[in-house]
């Protein structure tokens, strides 16, 4: 199943190369559900500290997602 991703900060580095600041990016996905993204891009979930499908938060790793969902993932806060 393909969805829609969206990487911000320092999880950027998981987007395609030629992926630019805010653009979606497209990915084939067997297992369709937050937990499945997490496992295909390999970061922790502790390193996804709010995920929004379709303007939505999701908190679930079971949340189930359907073909062509946007998929928006930014990482905890950091600074100083």
């Amino acid at each position: 199943m393909r969805v829609q991703i969206k990487l911000y900060a320092t999880l950027r580095q998981y987007a395609p190369k030629e992926n630019e600041i805010g653009d979606a990016f497209t990915i084939e996905i067997e297992n369709p559900s937050i937990q499945g993204l997490i496992d295909y891009f390999g970061f922790n979930k502790s390193d996804a500290k709010i995920i929004m499908v379709n303007g939505i938060r999701v908190d679930r790793l079971d949340f189930k997602l359907s073909e062509n969902d946007l998929v928006v993932i930014f990482p905890p806060v950091g600074g100083g």
